[in-house]
């Protein structure tokens, strides 16, 4: 079996997730690695998922994006409730 392994920056970036696309988690709490493989559609329950956060602050509530896609910034979280309409919460200290 072929070894592919990469570091995190070698992997490839998207904007867009297909439900079948693999995610791997690595959990290492205590020094002793441990890897578990998800598709997309199994973490958020749909084949579309569209998992993207960027740190941006959109220049309006009707910009084009697709739903489910999330920009932050110093005083706002922003999600795409649906596509190109955007919502958007405050952050505050806790």
């Amino acid at each position: 079996m072929a070894n592919n392994v990469k570091k995190i920056s070698e992997l490839a970036t998207t904007n867009t997730a297909a439900g079948t696309d693999r995610i791997v988690i690595l959990k290492d709490p205590a020094g002793s690695p441990s890897t578990r493989t998800i598709t997309v559609s199994n973490l958020f329950g749909n084949s579309s998922a569209n998992v993207v956060i960027q740190n941006i602050t959109p220049a309006n509530s009707t910009i084009t994006v697709t739903q489910g896609t999330m920009f932050y910034d110093n005083t706002y979280l922003y999600v795409a409730v649906a596509n190109n309409v955007l919502k958007r919460v405050t952050l505050e200290t806790f």
